[in-house]
């Protein structure tokens, strides 16, 4: 039980505001994976991690925030978007879950998840799509446990296995 469990968490569309936070956040979420996939590739992925923001202009980014600031965000792309990767037409997809180390335990990566679902059911998606690593021990089970069902592997990513994941809406 962290000091912050009374806060109130609540979701809102990121703005460019949040840039900063943002990428800040998703580095130090994927951090523990460091020693994991090796210097090489943790120098990769946290640059990639460190312009999470950019993402804004490719579908909505979500933040979970409490009264100290973000304390989680994940990317969701509405299955109407062209380079949806998804690949059918009426996929919905979530990715780059991140919740602050300091923040974790306290059903910020479910509420995430939770509003992408929300999102593509209200939408009409017949399903969403997601990709996670072997290595994300924490988050794929709690994906399963909503309903995700592993689809396809892609293969290694960053030196690490990686899975597509979907949830059907109808």
């Amino acid at each position: 039980m962290g000091t912050h469990d009374h806060n109130t968490v609540t979701l809102r569309d990121a703005t460019p505001r949040d840039s900063e936070a943002i990428n800040r956040l998703c580095v130090e979420a994927y951090a523990e994976f460091r020693t994991i996939i090796g210097e090489s590739n943790w120098r990769q992925l946290s640059k990639t991690l460190s312009g999470t923001s950019r993402l804004i202009n490719e579908g909505q980014l979500i933040v979970a925030e409490d009264e100290a600031g973000p304390v989680g965000v994940v990317f969701y792309q509405s299955y109407s978007h062209p380079d949806n990767a998804g690949g059918s037409a009426n996929s919905a997809s979530m990715r780059t879950l991140a919740v602050s180390p300091s923040n974790r335990g306290r059903g910020i990566g479910r509420m995430l998840t939770q509003q992408c679902i929300d999102r593509a059911r209200n939408e009409g998606a017949e399903e969403i799509t997601l990709t996670t690593a072997e290595m994300m021990t924490v988050a794929r089970p709690m994906y399963e446990r909503m309903g995700f069902v592993k689809q396809k592997e892609l293969g290694e990513r960053f030196g690490v296995k990686h899975a597509r994941y979907v949830l059907k809406l109808k």
